[in-house]
């Protein structure tokens, strides 16, 4: 008996199949990726993060929220506003509080 080729939609199948999975492969490497990053030291993603942004806009000040969605947390998505602080202060960062009128404030960090 002579084997003949499978039909059009098998191969479709097949093709899809072989996408689908190429496709789990490259989100599970990049998911593997980000598990590995959320355990670097905070102070380590911290300097990698400062060292993108462009000294203008240090000298304009960071605020903490912009920097924490930058940053992943080691057990939940953002990293934790205190320890982050404490890593902004010892990478020689002040927090510097602007007062409104109404009680509120808005608080910027900048290098010493």
């Amino acid at each position: 008996m002579k084997m003949t080729q499978a039909p059009a939609y098998v191969r479709s199948l097949n093709e899809d199949l072989a996408q689908d999975r190429a496709a789990n492969d490259a989100k599970a490497a990049v998911n593997a990726q980000a598990a590995r990053e959320r355990f670097v030291p905070l102070e380590d993603r911290l300097t990698r993060l400062l060292s993108t942004i462009p000294a203008e806009v240090q000298r304009e000040g960071l605020s903490l929220p912009a920097i924490q969605s930058a940053l992943r947390g080691k057990w939940r998505g953002k990293a934790h506003p205190g320890e982050l602080g404490v890593a902004l202060r010892k990478l020689g960062f002040e927090r510097r509080r602007n007062w409104k009128k109404g009680g509120g404030f808005s608080a910027l960090w900048f290098r010493n």
